[in-house]
């Protein structure tokens, strides 16, 4: 019987029988670094849950079923696990035994609520895709020095409130979430598809957050069953910075510099307002020239603002950077 930490896996599916072959065949690599396995189905029809049944063993297998609901069926999962760290297996992303392995040692290591890795980016196919610049890549540059860290909860709020819409945390298939803190904090449901982002804007206060820049899994990027036009962003980006910063002034004495980020975050969702409108008024089939004059108008409003968003995002990276004791390295 290992003495490691143990870790619970929930594998969380609907109707992913065509990724599930070479997943599955992944997670071999590493399952008996598992103490338990949470398959969480909403009710596939493509044979999904008759695959797994077929191709999964694990003593600690366990299959609930349940309607649709993405991240209601992960927090489902999540529920049901007891193992000390929490790994998300979602269909067709994947990560290496090295790899989880590494996580652990990392969260064990800084005593951290989350570790957070950044993953490579592959089609369906498997075919490399480019690489989407998601946060944690960025963050490791800023503040890794070439090894792993993990940031106090203020740091982790700051950032997370920052890079939104963008969640911080990447893709939870790359992470590994301590149990205790992750089972007593479920994921939103009522922001759609980013849940990821609300989960750390919502609990960053309370999250010491480690990144790590060994990297060892994949995402898979996939067609989407509907994809949100530009305006549903912004409304999506505005209601969720609303509703979590009012949440958060509720629950919690917010720091001067959090204070000020937040009475700034009007400027961003605004500058994603005028990033839709020039959207559309370039895709109207109106070729008037004062419909393209109000299209060079309104991108030139962007672009400033733009710079403007960046200004000042640089100036928050620099004065977390120049205070050392919200962050911790790992020892060579």
């Amino acid at each position: 019987m290992s003495s490691s930490p143990s870790i619970s896996v929930v594998l969380p599916t609907y109707n992913c029988r065509h990724l599930l072959g070479a997943h599955l065949h992944s997670m071999q690599a590493w399952l008996d670094l598992a103490h338990e396995v949470i398959v969480v189905d909403s009710r596939s029809t493509d044979g999904t849950l008759e695959l797994i049944r077929q191709e999964l063993h694990h003593p600690g297998l366990r299959i609930i079923e349940r309607d649709r609901g993405l991240y209601a069926s992960w927090n489902e999962g999540i529920a049901a696990t007891t193992g000390d760290w929490v790994y998300i297996s979602t269909a067709g992303d994947l990560i290496t035994r090295e790899q989880l392995q590494h996580l652990r040692e990392v969260g064990e290591a800084l005593t951290a609520d989350v570790v957070v890795s950044p993953p490579a980016f592959t089609h369906e196919d498997g075919r490399p895709h480019r690489d989407l610049g998601w946060p944690p890549a960025k963050l490791l540059t800023a503040f890794g020095q070439g090894r792993p860290f993990v940031m106090q909860p203020e740091a982790t709020q700051l950032l997370a409130f920052q890079n939104c819409p963008n969640a911080i945390l990447g893709s939870s298939a790359a992470n590994l979430y301590r149990g205790t803190h992750l089972r007593a904090r479920p994921f939103p449901t009522e922001y759609g598809v980013v849940g990821d982002t609300a989960w750390i804007i919502r609990y960053g206060h309370e999250t010491r957050l480690a990144l790590t820049p060994q990297a060892g899994s994949t995402f898979c990027i996939h067609e989407k069953e509907s994809q949100l036009t530009p305006e549903q962003c912004v409304e999506l980006h505005r209601r969720l910075i609303d509703h979590e910063s009012a949440r958060l002034r509720e629950a919690t004495q917010l720091s001067p510099r959090l204070t000020n980020l937040l009475g700034e975050q009007d400027q961003p969702v605004h500058t994603k307002r005028l990033w839709a409108e020039k959207r559309r008024l370039w895709h109207t089939p109106d070729s008037r020239v004062v419909n393209k004059l109000r299209w060079l108008a309104v991108t030139s409003r962007y672009l400033w603002n733009r710079l403007r968003d960046k200004r000042q995002a640089r100036r928050t990276m620099q004065a977390l950077q120049t205070n050392r004791a919200l962050f911790t390295h790992l020892s060579h």
